[in-house]
């Protein structure tokens, strides 16, 4: 599934463009809705929570807990509903909860769940990651390695040298937070690139309008991730105020391609 998610991941004339949704919410049919929204617009790709408690770390809070929370057994990853919102969906990333998967060699989640996924996400600190990648590559799932942008650039590549299908670069220390989308987003894309030239680089964490995907196209990002503002207009606008901000993320997506794109290997 790696080249698969790879393929998905790096589009070549335009930004990627993936959604954190959580199935069951605000309603059960209202996610289904937003599932096949996403899919029939070209979304790359659609994030999901893979729990079995909700429990979370402290970079996950507001309205993505408050969505997990609501959401319930809509979540269980052996149920028959939450395969179903898989099949709606495009290639499908599980973000994974600590709950799910405490310890390399400690999945609790099922094997249903991991057959529907193109790659691996973990929200919490996944270390040793080169063994959690190893567990994922033996299951045929790319392990996504996540870096936090910085002014100073990344201190450590270690993680992007294990991980693969693309890299996640959260621009903050909390879903939702605006973080910097200046300098120090160029310096640590910078670093990135030149680390794992073969993968996408995504900027997550406070991506809520078209000026935002603007910002982050200039300074190199190869594609952008959106959820807590996604599950924030689900709950307070619905569907129809989902979708019209839905299109235009997507318009704001197919100007100029950043110089960093594509990238070698694509």
């Amino acid at each position: 599934m790696t080249a698969a998610l790879r393929a998905a991941a790096a589009p070549r004339d335009r930004l990627g463009f993936g959604l954190y949704l959580v199935p069951g919410y605000p309603t059960w049919d209202v996610s289904l809705a937003a599932a096949e929204a996403a899919a029939a617009r070209g979304i790359d790709f659609l994030e999901f929570p893979v729990l079995t408690e909700p429990e979370f770390s402290g970079s996950t809070g507001g309205v993505v807990a408050e969505a997990i929370a609501l959401a319930g057994e809509h979540l269980d990853p052996h149920s028959p509903r939450l395969r179903d919102w898989l099949r709606r969906a495009p290639a499908a990333v599980g973000i994974v909860y600590r709950s799910a998967w405490p310890i390399p060699g400690d999945w609790r989640a099922g094997t249903s769940v991991l057959s529907a996924c193109s790659g691996l996400l973990c929200e919490h600190d996944a270390q040793p990651f080169a063994e959690y990648a190893e567990t994922a590559r033996r299951h045929g799932i790319p392990l996504v390695p996540t870096v936090r942008a910085s002014a100073e650039g990344l201190a450590d590549t270690e993680v992007l040298h294990h991980g693969d299908g693309f890299v996640y670069c959260a621009l903050s220390g909390e879903t939702g937070s605006r973080g910097d989308f200046g300098d120090g987003l160029e310096r640590t894309l910078d670093s990135v690139h030149d680390a794992r030239p073969d993968l996408p680089a995504y900027a997550a964490f406070g991506i809520r309008t078209p000026g935002d995907v603007a910002e982050i196209a200039a300074r190199g990002a190869d594609g952008f991730i959106v959820g807590s503002h996604a599950l924030a207009l689900l709950g307070t606008a619905g569907l129809d105020g989902f979708e019209g901000w839905l299109d235009d993320m997507l318009a704001a997506r197919t100007g100029p391609a950043p110089v960093s794109a594509p990238r070698a290997g694509n």
